[in-house]
């Protein structure tokens, strides 16, 4: 019986865990701008649950998507092509940073590189 009760609380305590860090994961807000490699390069700005805006310095055009997080993915979707989906292995570190699979495109066989988003003030 306290096996049972043990093994309960133990499953309990994990499923709160992972949803919280669903939540934290899936209420990404404001603007996060690239840090690494290339500081200042890049900005993502969430704008809602499920859409963010890419922005390149120097450049006025910003790149609008849907996005999706699941199982450390980033889901993204061009609002202006539904029928172009891409996937970045993605790792939250904190309400205030996140690695990111390099968003620009990159020669197949090198080894996989990553971005570092921090979120601005």
């Amino acid at each position: 019986m306290i096996k049972k009760m043990t093994f309960g609380l133990i499953l309990s305590f994990l499923m709160i865990s992972c949803s919280k860090h669903d939540d934290d994961v899936n209420s990404l807000s404001g603007t996060f701008t690239e840090t690494l490699p290339i500081h200042g390069r890049s900005q993502l700005k969430f704008i809602s649950r499920n859409q963010v805006i890419k922005k390149e310095k120097g450049s006025s055009i910003e790149d609008k998507f849907d996005y999706e997080i699941v199982d450390n993915i980033i889901i993204m979707t061009p609002i202006w092509d539904n029928s172009t989906t891409t996937k970045f292995q993605f790792e939250l570190i904190n309400s205030s940073k996140f690695h990111i699979q390099n968003l620009y495109p990159d020669i197949p066989e090198n080894p996989i590189t990553y971005m570092t988003f921090e979120k601005s003030n």
